[in-house]
């Protein structure tokens, strides 16, 4: 049995998926819409803990597509010709799918959801690939980048030799997501390092890229093309490139069957990227690229295809069928059923992070992806579940104090930490947490 072959490829680069909405608003708005109009209008939101001034006439172009594809616009005619090809209009399925927002967020989702599945396959079949890949793990995935502690010079852009060094830091990275999560990257070594090393010598050989904007000091990189590259970030983005062609290449690794009648691979890295967010946001898994013991990305599900449904707890996607007929449910607990199992956790780990740290204010999106972890919660979900937790926290019988803050401290600052999912809280991005239980005595006393 195969997945029936995606329509498109094409998927737009931009990841925040409230743009769909926010588009069809405009476009009901007003006569119509162009890709200029969207940059102006959509212009200011915030992307992880960064504030986006502007957005990409690509990424906007993108959006039209997809929502053309979709059937939410189309070009303005002019008896059997379009007007200009760029001026589009809300059809009467775009006013529905609008309505369908405005009643409720989560409504239009699950059409997004519907209506992505059914032109690009991937939602569903990149659940299904997850637990296909390490059914004992529940899914759980790793892909693997180099060693925190690895650190190296530029090299000049002509030096693109593989070296034993790489070959190292390339054989740790597997060790260390073997040791921390077994059956997450299914790969023997010497394949692992031969995999890289081919996607090392296909990056080396790019053209040279031409420096984006000249550095205020003088230097050999201020006019022209780059003259050198960091080897860290360039073994990243070999690994990043083998471990998706091995993981989520049209053949499951140690598999002679295909998932697809087709050649062409359903993921490319470069798509890869895109999805990962997008997913997210359709509450379909989790990942997190700053997994304190995993160097990498950690992906799992917070989702399965069952028969029938599991519990209470998910919500089934009907529209969404793996070739042998099961349902894909999303995993969607109540706060009166995960409550206890919650506030649990969400204790356990912050006394973790500051027995490690000694401060009591800790990241706390580093605390939701452990406790997202261990709950198989999506990230919509700890955001309730944190919010309700916050407010009973004020109640006078409440067991526990907790204070959040949206304050970025220096730890925070690095690239890869600013663009992470931010955890809303009333709307509002936050960054830190301090929790503290209060003693009968305390509250006596008070």
């Amino acid at each position: 049995m195969t997945w029936k072959s995606p329509e498109s490829h094409s998927i737009g680069l931009f990841t925040d998926l409230r743009l769909f909405s926010e588009a069809l608003e405009l476009a009901s708005e007003h006569e119509y819409i162009t890709t200029r109009y969207l940059i102006e209008e959509l212009a200011q939101r915030v992307k992880g803990l960064l504030s986006v001034e502007k957005q990409s006439p690509r990424g906007m172009g993108d959006l039209i597509r997809e929502c053309k594809v979709f059937g939410w616009v189309q070009p303005i005619y002019r008896g059997y010709k379009p007007v200009d090809g760029t001026r589009y209009k809300i059809t009467q399925e775009g006013e529905k799918a609008l309505e369908l927002y405005r009643r409720d967020e989560r409504y239009f989702l699950r059409h997004l959801t519907a209506k992505m599945h059914e032109l690009y396959i991937i939602p569903g079949w990149f659940v299904y690939r997850l637990w296909a890949i390490n059914p004992k793990g529940q899914g759980e995935v790793v892909i693997p980048s180099p060693p925190r502690d690895w650190s190296t010079q530029s090299r000049k852009w002509e030096d693109k030799t593989w070296t034993l060094e790489l070959s190292t830091q390339t054989s740790k990275s597997l060790n260390v997501a073997k040791s921390v999560c077994p059956g997450a990257f299914p790969i023997e070594l010497e394949e692992w390092i031969s995999k890289v090393k081919e996607a090392w010598d296909r990056l080396s050989n790019l053209k040279q890229k031409k420096v984006a904007k000249p550095p205020r000091k003088k230097s050999s990189e201020e006019k022209g093309k780059m003259k050198t590259y960091k080897p860290r970030l360039r073994l990243a983005m070999a690994m990043r490139e083998a471990a998706v062609k091995h993981l989520f290449s049209n053949k499951l690794p140690n598999r002679t069957e295909s998932d697809f009648n087709q050649r062409k691979d359903p993921l490319a890295p470069r798509t890869y990227m895109a999805w990962c967010p997008r997913l997210e946001g359709l509450e379909f898994i989790f990942y997190t690229d700053v997994h304190p013991l995993v160097p990498g990305r950690l992906i799992f599900p917070t989702s399965v295809f069952r028969e029938d449904l599991p519990t209470k707890s998910f919500e089934r996607l009907d529209d969404i069928r793996s070739p042998d007929g099961k349902t894909l449910c999303l995993h969607q607990p109540s706060w009166e059923v995960m409550r206890e199992r919650f506030l649990k956790i969400l204790v356990q780990e912050h006394q973790n992070a500051y027995t490690r740290g000694g401060s009591l204010y800790v990241p706390l999106l580093d605390l939701r992806d452990e406790v997202c972890r261990q709950l198989r919660l999506s990230a919509a979900s700890f955001d309730d579940f944190i919010e309700r937790a916050l407010r009973e926290s004020l109640r006078p019988e409440s067991k526990l104090s907790i204070s959040v803050e949206t304050d970025i401290r220096e730890d925070q600052r690095s690239a890869h930490r600013l663009i992470r999912r931010p955890v809303l809280i009333s709307g509002t991005p936050h960054s830190l947490i301090a929790i503290t239980e209060i003693q009968d005595t305390e509250r006596f006393i008070k």
